[in-house]
């Protein structure tokens, strides 16, 4: 069985207005100006990246700066700066540059992915996250829509 690495790379000098959702890793470096969720993989803010929203991912690794809430249902490492409340359900790691401006909180892990939406679907017209949190694999929309335009 081959497995397929799906990583999405947000370069320094993009700025993005709006949500954006994945389902696979992400690495950002740019400005946005909204929320970001990975579904599965990592999510990386990087050095010089900025989020001015919520943050949340299976795997979340800060080392830029995120200025709104921080969900991780994984392992959640920071080196870079939050201000916004820290959700987290697995294992959590603090580096040397860390800098926190809230609280510090472990949830259950089906209550660390939280979508803001229409009670009847989600994001871009999908399912609901937490109407998919239990399956292995959560089949996405976002691949559906990519593969439509090909």
């Amino acid at each position: 069985m081959k497995t397929e690495l799906n990583i999405t790379l947000i370069a320094r000098g993009c700025a993005i207005t709006g949500d954006m959702v994945v389902d696979h890793g992400i690495s950002f470096f740019g400005l946005l100006d909204g929320g970001i969720i990975s579904t599965q993989g990592l999510l990386h803010v990087g050095e010089g990246g900025l989020v001015k929203g919520s943050a949340q991912g299976e795997h979340v690794r800060i080392d830029g700066r995120v200025d709104g809430d921080v969900h991780a249902r994984g392992s959640l490492e920071i080196n870079g700066q939050v201000s916004g409340d820290i959700f987290y359900s697995g294992t959590i790691r603090l580096g040397p540059r860390a800098s926190l401006n809230g609280t510090l909180k472990r949830v259950a892990r089906m209550l660390t992915i939280e979508v803001d939406s229409t009670p009847d679907e989600g994001p871009i017209g999908g399912p609901r996250l937490d109407d998919v949190k239990g399956q292995e694999r959560a089949e996405s929309n976002v691949t559906e829509l990519s593969r439509a335009k090909a």
